[in-house]
């Protein structure tokens, strides 16, 4: 059996999505997703629960969901790959990954990755000489390489996750096969539709506006709760107040400075007003993002990494999988969370519990402990 792992948010599902599930499984005799939690690696909470994107994945194609911990999924986009990549490596049942990218050619992807993780040291001075003139870090790395990766490849947001799958891949030393499939229906954060393909972006900004997505996703969201991180405003608010400079302290993203953005902005009222202010040219909206959800959840604190394999939902096939990966993963599987003695996860259950906060209709804590894995 010829089994795929794809890294995913699904936040939400929609067409482009089943259209790479559907082009995997023409090749592929199963699926294996690796889907974000409560956290999104854009810094943000998803915008359904956990448990209903993997519905989504299961309904339209995937065999089995697992949890990517919150300690990866809000990471920056190495340690997002890094996370997950590792996470398929543990199963060892995986024979591809598969990931869209705008190149949507993977011998270009990788010779690109091959450049970047034998970085010259020139090129490292350059990168930190273009930071220091107050650019963003991709946009440094994207300057520092003109000439020698071309500027398309590290300018554009699937590419840029591409590589960092296929470095993570090649310093884990892995086995598993990278393939990429163009992304070519609607650009990343394409805020315009092409016929019923439309990106999460644009779906998102619908969902907050209270507007209909069923033209632009193959799954049903109708009844289902959403989430806004807004709702934490207070809640990250009297952190700050509270904790101070403190909060800040571990945070992967933060640098000096950074930290007083934060506590002279306190008097904004929401977290997206407070996030908009701190923002600067140097300083990316994604990452002050998520150094906000990693203040909330006290990720600075957390020194155990996740080790640990979280079904979030399977169908028939993914029980075969299942019991497969059972005698091959070097990582506990954990379909009940009550019955994992591991440390590590309290983070995960933490994140879902803050979610809970953000939801738009009462939701209860403990879920982790109180709801099974779906099953279709």
């Amino acid at each position: 059996m010829k089994i795929s792992g794809i890294i995913c948010e699904y936040n939400p599902f929609h067409y482009g999505h089943k259209y790479q599930l559907d082009e995997v499984k023409k090749e592929s005799d199963a699926v294996v997703c690796i889907m974000s939690g409560s956290f999104v690696q854009r810094g943000d909470v998803a915008v359904f629960d956990k448990w209903t994107r993997a519905r989504a994945a299961l309904k339209n194609g995937a065999d089995l969901v697992i949890e990517l911990p919150a300690a990866y999924s809000l990471s920056s986009a190495p340690g997002f790959a890094q996370g997950a990549v590792l996470l398929l490596d543990s199963m060892g049942i995986i024979d591809d990954i598969n990931f869209g990218s705008e190149c949507g050619d993977t011998a270009t992807l990788e010779k690109a990755a091959e450049i970047l993780l034998n970085e010259p040291r020139r090129i490292s001075v350059k990168i930190k000489e273009n930071t220091a003139l107050g650019m963003s870090y991709p946009k440094a790395r994207q300057k520092a390489y003109s000439g020698i990766i071309d500027d398309n490849i590290l300018a554009q947001p699937n590419n840029i996750l591409a590589l960092e799958y296929i470095l993570a891949l090649k310093k884990l030393n892995s086995k598993i096969v990278p393939t990429t499939l163009k992304r070519s229906f609607v650009g990343f954060h394409s805020m315009t539709t092409n016929g019923k393909y439309a990106s999460a972006t644009l779906l998102r900004d619908k969902l907050k506006n209270s507007a209909d997505i069923s033209d632009y996703s193959p799954f049903d969201y109708s009844g289902c709760i959403t989430y806004d991180i807004d709702r934490l405003s207070d809640i990250f608010r009297y952190k700050l107040l509270s904790c101070g400079k403190s909060a800040f302290s571990g945070i992967a993203d933060i640098e000096k400075g950074l930290d007083d953005r934060f506590l002279k902005a306190i008097d904004r009222r929401t977290i997206s007003e407070i996030n908009a202010s701190v923002k600067t040219k140097r300083y990316t909206m994604t990452r002050i993002r998520r150094i906000t959800a990693s203040v909330l959840l006290s990720l600075g604190q957390c020194t155990e990494r996740p080790d640990y394999i979280r079904v979030l939902g399977m169908n028939e096939n993914g029980k075969k999988i299942l019991a497969e990966m059972k005698k091959k993963a070097s990582f506990p599987i954990i379909n009940k969370v009550a019955d994992y003695r591991g440390s590590n996860i309290k983070t995960d259950i933490l994140a879902t519990d803050l979610a809970a906060l953000c939801a738009d209709s009462p939701v209860p804590f403990g879920r982790d402990f109180t709801t099974s894995p779906v099953i279709i």
